[in-house]
């Protein structure tokens, strides 16, 4: 795998991916994956569909047991340690959302869920969360009765309502309207800032250069190039001027042509 040599490399590391297996039958989805994630980075996980971001995202967050390799996140291995959860944020790319519970109620059982103190700083929570994603009017609906914008809205709310130290997003910008993507990039950016971390799987090269600091780069399953958005040029001989499109066409062309 390509590493670029800056700033990027830190000693601090909030999750650590190392030689992640996983298949389905017949079918590799992810073959040999190694990725970290350092406190202050909003990191990308970039390939093309198909190339096992999702699955590796599952893994991560414990919804699929690898078939070999090691997941920490903050120290704790996820195939063993179940308190992991109660760190990370989790937006998966399709939210499922039970259709006859209201926003209220759902979002009060995942702050329980989550270690949010029960009582009054979950009401308090409730509501901040409630007014802060636009849901004030609704929150005494069922789940059903919502648009799907909405919807939406309420998925990203269940994601920062715990405070977690790792915020895990997959495609979360989708179907997001841009008032909407604003807060969820502000969100974001207040966990970093605050010695958190990011890691945001996407196929949308611009959004990612915009968005994120760092990155994995997956193709057929495996890693084969992390670093700094701007590191990741240069191990293929860019400008920073260049785009992150032209680097990422460049590794994947290199490593599939036997150049890199």
């Amino acid at each position: 795998m390509l590493r670029a040599c800056d700033e990027y490399l830190g000693n601090d590391v909030l999750l650590d991916v190392e030689d992640l297996w996983k298949s389905y039958g017949e079918t590799v989805g992810v073959a040999g994956l190694f990725m970290r994630v350092n406190a202050g980075a909003i990191h990308g996980l970039i390939g093309p569909n198909g190339a096992g971001k999702t699955t590796t995202v599952k893994c991560i967050v414990g919804l699929l047991k690898p078939d070999k390799g090691r997941i920490l996140v903050m120290g704790r291995n996820v195939n063993s340690d179940e308190g992991f959860k109660r760190l990370v944020g989790y937006l998966p790319e399709a939210p499922s959302l039970p259709d006859y519970l209201t926003p209220k109620e759902f979002l009060g059982y995942i702050a329980r869920i989550r270690g949010v103190e029960p009582g009054e700083e979950t009401r308090k929570r409730v509501q901040e969360f409630l007014s802060m994603f636009d849901l004030k009017g609704y929150e005494n609906r069922f789940i059903l009765e919502l648009s799907k914008g909405l919807k939406q809205r309420l998925a990203l709310a269940t994601v920062f309502i715990h405070q977690p130290k790792l915020i895990i997003m997959d495609e979360p910008f989708i179907g997001l309207d841009p008032e909407g993507q604003r807060l969820v990039k502000n969100l974001v950016k207040n966990i970093v800032s605050d010695g958190g971390a990011a890691l945001v799987c996407t196929h949308m090269l611009d959004m990612a250069e915009r968005f994120c600091t760092s990155a994995t780069i997956i193709n057929r399953g495996r890693s084969i190039a992390e670093g700094s958005i701007d590191g990741l040029k240069k191990t293929v001989g860019l400008e920073s001027s260049a785009t992150l499109e032209e680097a990422f066409f460049r590794i994947v062309g290199g490593i599939e042509g036997g150049r890199l």
